[in-house]
């Protein structure tokens, strides 16, 4: 009997050894995984996350450079483009906007005509035949530019400034009195209108299609 027991305390403390050993490695596996469960939801919130009221961030910063062309225009074409393309953005209905990029495609194509369009679909701008200015927002929106939630705020900043006609007639006067540019003129006349969003009309009367298609 004697000679047993220091083999049973050998095969106890090996046992105790292996229990340690095998609650180690469960330890070791739940820091693991809760480590890696909030990395793994964290990329899956990434993979499902889509942005599609976002802009660039080359189209969040400074007005673009686009608006310095008008400067190379007669001044009658220059305004006139700068109304359609204010006036156009004044009737795009909020429930459309409000109902985010894909419905105000949808809008857009609609103005525009377009029937291959509906559905939602790809926008094919070669098949537009008509309203130019209205191509250019689209163009911009459905190449996320721009956001559909900055149009809306132009869009009650000029119902704030008593309209088209009148936003208009005050860049017109600023030009002419300061001698401003047009990006300076746009920008100060949108800051009266209390909201802040000086840089925001410039940046979306800036934008390449907008400018391509409104003038």
């Amino acid at each position: 009997m004697r000679e047993n027991r220091p083999a049973m305390g050998h095969s106890r403390a090996g046992h105790g050894r292996n229990r340690l050993r095998e609650i180690a490695a469960l330890t070791a596996a739940a820091v693991a995984l809760g480590v890696a469960a909030p990395l793994a939801s964290a990329t899956a919130a990434e993979r499902h996350t889509t942005a599609p009221l976002a802009a660039p961030a080359s189209a969040t910063t400074e007005p673009g450079p686009g608006l310095d062309e008008l400067e190379n225009l007669e001044e009658e074409a220059a305004f006139a483009g700068l109304e359609e393309a204010l006036r156009l953005i004044t009737e795009i209905p909020d429930p459309v906007l409000a109902k985010g990029r894909a419905a105000t495609e949808q809008w857009l194509q609609a103005r525009l005509g377009d029937t291959a369009g509906e559905g939602g679909g790809a926008i094919q701008p070669m098949k537009f035949s008509a309203g130019g200015c209205a191509r250019g927002i689209l163009l911009a929106v459905g190449s996320n530019i721009l956001a559909i939630g900055k149009i809306y705020k132009v869009k009650k900043a000029i119902d704030k400034l008593g309209g088209v006609k009148k936003v208009v007639k005050k860049i017109q006067d600023k030009k002419k009195r300061g001698k401003k540019s047009f990006k300076k003129a746009i920008m100060e006349v949108f800051e009266e209108s209390g909201t802040g969003i000086g840089a925001i009309a410039a940046e979306i009367l800036g934008v390449d299609q907008v400018i391509k298609h409104c003038w």
